[in-house]
Parts: structure tokens; C-alpha cells; sequence
């Protein structure tokens, strides 16, 4: 099952997620708040895959917008409205809804929106997500996308241009440890840094761009966040 989650916030391009889409079909949507409006963009580019099987939260940033008049199209039972005032986000709250609904361990949570903008706090709230079990296996956040990566888990990357930047992030609950393999970056995971962030703003090979191979990336110890372009192939493997 992939259940896929807008929420408000800087999210990409419809046009650069054709890719992750294409091998990612959405079975169940879920919209907080404002997030109905990327939503709104994403079912007019994709179609009626993308119509909403849920739409939660408090609706302030829906309101705000002037375009709450939007649920107007869209069937009332589907429609769940929390308080305001509350100490959790609506994007936790489609989270929670999501983990709710999984079976089985195959299944995955795909989270579009919340980059960034004005609303930093927000973005360091869903980036903590993934020391939790409450985090999303996919975070599309703009021009980049963020994969939790953890022990056993190996990806493969391919259509990065010489320019791309690929990062390696640990998640906030640990600073130092963890193992990485690499093959294909500039730096190497010899050079990846012991404590903090192990490497950031690396790039592809000029031999591997040349010979069009992909970048291959496996967690051997510890987990990770694998920071990449949302436009380029990514498989993740986890075993």
C-alpha cells in the first residue's frame, strides 16, 4: 500500500515527481490543510489518482488563503476538522492517519510539501519525524527529496547530472556512528565525515556520468536520510 500525504509548504513541481509517480502509484491520498491546494496541482497534472481519500486539520492555512471554498467540491465525509489551538502539526496528524491504516511492512508513506519557506520550524519538525515511527519513507520537499535510510538498506541512483548534489544526513538521534558503502561519488564514504552531517553536497563521478552508471549508496550500520534531487531515478532496496 502507498499512501501519499500533501501537506502546506513548499513542495515541487508536478513535472518533477513524474518519475518517482510513475513507479510509485498512489492507493490512498490524504491532504492536510493547505496542502489541499499542491493536492489541487497534482490531480490536474496526474489525474484522478491523485483525488483525495481524506483531507484533515485545523484549515487556518486553507482559510487564510481565502480558498476553503475548495472542500466545497469534495465529499463532506472525507473531511475531518481539528482544533487550532493544538501542539502538533496537521502534517503529524496525516501522519498518525497513515501509520493508522498500515498492514504490513511492504507498504509506504510518501509526504509532498513542507520545504522549507517561511516556515523553518515546520521543516525541522518533519526532518525529526525520521528518528520516529511516525516518519515518512519518502519526504518530496521542493527540488530535493529526503529517503530514510536505514540498516540493511541500499539505494541506487540514476539521470543525476554533473552537477546534482547528493547528501547523506544522520537523523537527530544520533550525531556520531553508523556505516555508509559508496560507489560512484566524488567523496568517497572513506572521506564522509565522523560525527554531524557525513557528507554533504557530493556529486556523481565524472566517469560514471560518462559511462551513464548509477550512484549505488548501502547503510550498512546505523540509519540514515539519503538527500537527493526529486527529478532523478532513485530504487531503494531494503532488506
Amino acid at each position: 500500500m502507498h499512501i501519499v500525504i500533501f501537506t502546506g509548504g513548499e513542495s515541487p513541481e508536478p513535472r518533477l515527481t513524474e518519475s518517482y509517480f510513475s513507479c510509485h502509484k498512489p492507493d490512498y491520498v490524504i491532504a492536510a490543510d493547505s496542502g489541499l491546494l499542491t493536492l489541487e496541482r497534482y490531480k490536474s497534472h496526474f489525474g484522478e489518482q491523485f483525488f483525495p481519500d481524506a483531507i484533515l486539520g485545523d484549515m487556518d492555512s486553507l482559510s487564510a488563503k481565502k480558498a476553503d471554498d475548495i472542500l466545497n467540491n469534495y465529499p463532506a465525509d472525507i473531511v475531518q476538522t481539528f482544533i487550532e489551538d493544538k501542539d502538533y502539526t496537521d502534517t503529524e496528524l496525516a501522519l498518525e492517519n497513515a501509520h493508522s491504516l498500515i498492514k504490513d511492512t511492504d507498504s509506504q508513506i510518501t509526504l509532498v510539501g513542507a520545504g522549507g519557506g517561511s516556515r523553518l520550524d515546520h521543516f525541522l519538525s518533519v526532518f525529526d519525524l525520521f528518528s520516529t515511527k511516525m516518519r515518512p519513507d519518502v519526504w518530496l520537499a521542493g527540488e530535493q527529496s529526503f529517503w530514510y535510510a536505514p540498516h540493511g538498506s541500499s539505494f541506487e541512483i540514476n539521470g543525476l547530472n554533473l552537477r546534482d548534489m547528493i547528501s547523506v544526513a544522520r537523523t537527530t538521534s544520533s550525531r556520531t556512528g553508523g556505516k555508509v558503502h559508496s560507489a560512484g561519488l566524488l567523496w568517497e564514504y572513506e572521506l564522509f565525515r565522523a560525527e554531524g552531517m557525513p557528507s554533504i553536497s557530493n556529486r556523481i563521478k565524472p566517469d560514471f556520468f560518462e559511462r551513464g552508471e548509477s550512484v549505488k549508496i548501502s547503510m550498512e550500520e546505523g540509519e540514515f536520510v539519503l538527500i537527493v534531487p526529486t527529478r532523478v531515478a532513485v530504487t531503494r532496496i531494503i532488506r
